[in-house]
């Protein structure tokens, strides 16, 4: 996954894309014969003593039970109707009760979808779906977001590395290493040109779908400092642009676009929930008009 210093790698994506469009294609590619929505997991978690939080003493440290919850399951324990344009915040209503949650009956406490963040194991099952529709499997581009925290500044990330106890004091000894003021890229990256798309800056990778197919690849990748922090790309795509992988920094899901026989075996495929939309699509907060408030 090394550097790409020619930013216009990503050029061809510029006319495909609409920055005055209140539908997805702001971020995604019109053209393409096809459209997935993957939906980012949420996670519900519960008290494992007591295994609900409606009985649980808040006071108390407890250890916890947590598990994926798939948006089509939390619609159906909510009374909701899963669809395309599925808002996550219509399916559970707003948070209640004395701390702000969302409960089930069952005592099930959700958290919201990532934003801009696949997970890698869905994006691993995703991507073995994807290298089967391209020609170019071993050769592409991920483009990452170049506003991620510590990625192109030293500010808020510094890598601490433990050496030993100290033998006169006991205490744990750790060293910094210098900051080179460029965070966990090195210059050369930092200062070259970004792919500039509408209201979001790229750095560019070269970085073949096929690397992504194995969770490991978050050992590797340069924009991480931490494996257990994954952060997946915000554009991917093979050298041969069969498809585009999207997701962007303020969606809870990612977008594909490419050929229909595609999308039908994404929607169908094990570890990913995606079901099909439209071009023209709109994902806004309120563009979820099957479970309005009070339905």
């Amino acid at each position: 996954m090394d550097p790409i210093a020619d930013a216009e790698r990503g050029a061809w994506l510029r006319p495909l894309l609409d920055p005055t469009a209140r539908d997805m294609h702001f971020v995604v590619p019109h053209g393409y014969p096809a459209y997935a929505r993957v939906f980012h997991p949420a996670t519900r978690d519960r008290p494992a003593g007591t295994l609900s939080w409606h009985s649980q003493d808040r006071s108390l440290f407890v250890e916890m039970d947590s598990e994926p919850a798939p948006w089509s399951a939390v619609a159906a324990t909510f009374g909701k109707t899963m669809h395309p344009l599925a808002q996550f915040h219509r399916l559970v209503g707003p948070p209640s009760g004395p701390y702000g949650e969302i409960l089930d009956a069952d005592g099930w406490r959700y958290s919201e979808p990532q934003q801009g963040n696949l997970d890698v194991d869905v994006l691993a099952a995703a991507a073995a779906v994807l290298c089967r529709h391209t020609a170019t499997p071993d050769a592409g581009v991920a483009a990452v977001w170049e506003g991620w925290g510590g990625l192109t500044s030293a500010a808020g990330y510094a890598q601490l590395t433990f050496v030993a106890p100290d033998d006169e004091t006991g205490t744990t000894v750790w060293s910094q290493p210098e900051s080179q003021g460029t965070g966990l890229l090195p210059a050369s990256v930092v200062d070259g040109h970004r792919l500039e798309l509408p209201g979001r800056g790229h750095l560019l990778f070269s970085a073949g779908p096929g690397g992504f197919t194995d969770p490991a690849w978050t050992l590797t990748a340069p924009w991480h400092h931490d494996p257990r922090w994954p952060q997946s790309p915000s554009l991917l795509w093979p050298e041969d642009r069969s498809w585009v992988l999207v997701t962007e920094i303020d969606f809870d899901s990612t977008i594909v676009a490419g050929s229909a026989a595609l999308v039908a075996e994404l929607v169908g495929a094990p570890g990913v929930e995606a079901l099909q939309i439209s071009e023209g699509a709109c994902l806004a907060w309120d563009a979820d008009g099957l479970n309005l408030p009070g339905t």
